[in-house]
């Protein structure tokens, strides 16, 4: 044990040397009153547990689900109320859970860093004691294997209602106000755990079997102030160790290695990188300005809570179960603060399309996050954008609603929704700005099937237009600020496990490079990063390998890609029988792929109920229409499969289906294509003689008819499209005209790859 004051470099070192070994060996990150524990009360990082510690569990409070109860902190021991044997486990993460959270992260903007004491946007209390909604995430194996909870006994206990689907504990913690007349809420967890052990936890602190007990650290007749800043102090020295230890990032006070991180990362999962970079971009463009009568409209702050967002993506319910939820959840809110620090501009702390994104809680939901589209004149988020501490912006802007300001202008209702809606998001597929230096662009954008088929590829505005830039007019006019329209622009590509390819291109007025002839192992949703130098001529091209090729619904797959892109663009395998019912559960599949709601990591749910409205727009070369009876069929077979599930849903007033379900909207059933992804083995497995490894041949996928515009060559479509065209028309009761536009062309079903 070190004592207070203690600075001996030998001391230092082994007290960093065991941290650094508990934070491995933990399943979930490490809280500093939980590392607290575990130099005072001598947790064995080899036996995993406190084994044969001064910590008698039959003293534990007692908890169960729902229970309104005296506030606990991280770091307080606890029994799992369970009916039988005792359960006992360490609290090791801890965040709100009001009820006004969204089950997708939405969070009404008072409850941003709102008091203990608020009740609503203008109701506020704080002369009484306060009840909070709380998650507790326990750990169950704290007391090393003798004491652990097996997995079959923590999912019968989340079965009868002691602890939630998640594993978790949510209950009503009550808080009093201190003898300052401070209310104990607004402690930060290791103040509120220090209080904690000086009042409720006095006899753990006390106990003459812990390794040095504090009151053998302090002289003869020290008071209960002495004891008090002697465990700050202790506590002090442990924060100031877990912070510099080596391989190791905090967000907040809580540690866990890079290491771990570097895993999530590389992981192509559901709550892998992908997912999580998803996530940050839909968070920031939750705020951008839309498009009203040909002006832009000002959105409102949007907030959103990580904590039920995460929980909102397929497979959460397994992969944030126990000690995994807070893991998954600070490095979600690591991942989000490098994507704004990345990405936002040093000087004036906005993203490229113009909103800035900040921190805003800490605790309400795991993490509160607000997006806003602002202008230059707001210095004050300049110095708090990408600031880890929260500046609470919604509960204090809330209270100050009254005060003089610009005012914001809300959106105009949408426009109700067709019966078939084509749900394509906007920016779905848009490039993404990367990286903007004095002289040099990057960016990031996937392919989609209409730019693979059709041969062109757009430049995002910061290349054509100079919009977005930040670079200050006479620099970039010196620097040549845009790429102009030109039939002499070079294009080279470099895909990985193939030669670098270098192509002569035009670039049109729409700011498109058109001409392009992609490599036949491309497929839609392949990414592409891009870069351009002010001044050249040239558009640098790469693919990115991925670390573990993946087979996707049979598809063998070697290249980072977009998983919503590949979803709404690929197409379902054809049936190996190619009959009446095979086609249909191809025609099936592709429906949901192409008009269901699209979700963070690919998901895409259709109603029931508008598929019959959805086949007849699937442009196929099917010979007939399937019969209501032939679709009943198709779809069992495909829920018996596990190609499609059953979500609930509902539907609002304007026909738009939503999930989950929204309060006072109809419940309808959703068919749900989640990927089916397997994990293939690392490169390097299986290589040629050569030393290196083999480029696998692309899976062959089905490219729907489309139209082609031909008219920038001088071009007319052939009377023999136009016939094949009108014949298509007729076949599957298209909406329009049978006659095809002027300068473009008809593009038939057909196979793409090698």
């Amino acid at each position: 044990m070190i004592r207070p004051g203690a600075g001996e470099p030998a001391d230092e070192a082994r007290l960093r040397r065991y941290l650094l070994a508990l934070v491995e060996r933990r399943a979930a990150p490490v809280h500093v009153a939980v590392a607290f524990n575990a130099v005072y009360f001598g947790f064995d990082t080899d036996a995993a547990g406190y084994a044969g510690g001064p910590l008698d569990i039959g003293d534990f409070p007692s908890v169960a689900l729902g229970d309104e109860m005296e506030a606990l902190p991280v770091g307080a021991m606890i029994n799992v109320r369970t009916g039988g044997d005792l359960l006992p486990a360490e609290i090791v993460y801890k965040e709100g859970a009001h009820e006004a959270l969204g089950v997708e992260g939405d969070i009404p903007g008072w409850l941003s860093g709102a008091p203990a004491g608020a009740q609503g946007p203008n109701q506020f209390d704080g002369t009484k004691a306060t009840s909070l909604r709380e998650r507790l995430v326990f750990d169950a194996d704290a007391f090393g294997p003798g004491l652990a909870a097996s997995g079959a006994r923590l999912h019968r206990l989340s079965h009868r209602g002691t602890i939630d689907a998640y594993g978790s504990l949510v209950v009503n913690s009550l808080y009093e106000r201190s003898g300052d007349g401070l209310p104990e809420s607004d402690l930060d967890d290791t103040s509120y755990y220090l209080r904690y052990l000086m009042t409720r936890g006095r006899g753990q602190l006390d106990s003459s079997l812990a390794p040095m007990p504090l009151p053998l650290m302090l002289p003869p007749g020290a008071t209960s102030q002495d004891k008090e800043a002697g465990l700050r102090n202790l506590v002090n020295v442990v924060r100031r160790a877990l912070a510099s230890l080596p391989g190791i990032r905090l967000w907040g006070e809580y540690a866990f290695t890079r290491a771990s991180m570097a895993d999530r990362l590389a992981d192509g999962g559901s709550l892998g990188r992908d997912a999580l970079e998803t996530l940050a971009r839909s968070v920031a463009r939750g705020a951008a300005p839309i498009a009203s009568r040909g002006a832009a409209v000002r959105r409102l702050p949007v907030y959103t809570a990580l904590g039920p967002a995460l929980c909102s993506l397929p497979e959460a319910a397994r992969l944030m179960r126990g000690t995994r939820y807070p893991s998954a959840l600070l490095h979600a809110n690591v991942v989000l603060m490098d994507y704004v620090r990345r990405e936002a501009d040093e000087k004036t702390g906005l993203l490229p399309t113009g909103v800035r994104v900040a921190l805003d809680d800490r605790w309400q939901g795991g993490g509160v996050w607000r997006a806003e589209h602002v202008g230059d004149d707001s210095a004050w988020d300049v110095l708090r954008g990408a600031s880890e501490e929260p500046a609470g912006r919604g509960w204090a802007e809330c209270r100050e609603r009254q005060a003089p300001g610009v005012p914001v202008v809300e959106p105009e209702p949408a426009a109700p929704y067709p019966v078939m809606p084509w749900p394509d998001e906007p920016d779905l597929g848009e490039p993404v700005l990367v990286h903007e230096g004095p002289g040099r662009l990057e960016w990031q954008q996937p392919l989609r099937a209409r730019q693979l088929e059709s041969g062109y590829l757009p430049m995002p505005l910061a290349v054509t237009t100079g919009q977005g830039t930040t670079q200050p007019p006479d620099r970039a006019l010196l620097d040549g600020p845009v790429l102009r329209p030109s039939p002499d622009i070079v294009f080279r590509l470099e895909h990985d496990g193939h030669p670098p390819s270098v192509q002569r291109v035009r670039m049109d007025e729409e700011g498109r490079l058109v001409g392009l002839q992609w490599p036949s192992t491309c497929f839609p949703g392949i990414l592409l990063d891009l870069a351009w130098q002010r001044g050249s001529r040239t558009v640098q091209a790469r693919t990115t390998a991925l670390l573990r090729p993946r087979t996707v619904d049979g598809e063998s797959i070697e290249h980072r890609y977009d998983q919503r892109v590949r979803t709404r663009d690929g197409a379902w395998q054809r049936p190996p029988d190619d009959t009446s019912l095979g086609r249909t559960r191809w025609l099936v599949m592709t429906a949901v792929r192409r008009f269901g709601l699209l979700d963070v990591v690919g998901r895409a749910m259709l109603a029931r109920e508008l598929l019959a409205s959805a086949l007849p727009l699937v442009m196929t070369d099917a010979p007939e229409d399937p019969t209501a009876e032939l679709v009943g069929a198709a779809v069992v077979e495909l829920l018996a499969a596990g190609a499609l599930t059953r979500l609930q849903g509902s539907r609002g007033d304007d026909g738009r289906p939503h999930h989950p379900t929204r309060l006072g909207e109809r419940i309808v059933e959703l068919l749900c294509y989640t990927p089916q992804v397997v994990e293939d083995r690392p490169r390097g497995h299986g290589e040629t003689e050569g030393g290196t490894s083999p480029v696998r041949a692309k899976a062959v996928h089905h490219v729907p008819g489309f139209l082609r515009y031909i008219g920038h060559l001088g071009y007319e479509a052939s009377p023999e499209q136009r016939r094949l065209f009108r014949q298509d028309f007729l076949k599957f009761g298209l909406v329009g005209s049978p006659e095809l536009p002027p300068g473009y062309t008809y593009v038939r079903p057909h196979q793409r790859g090698c």
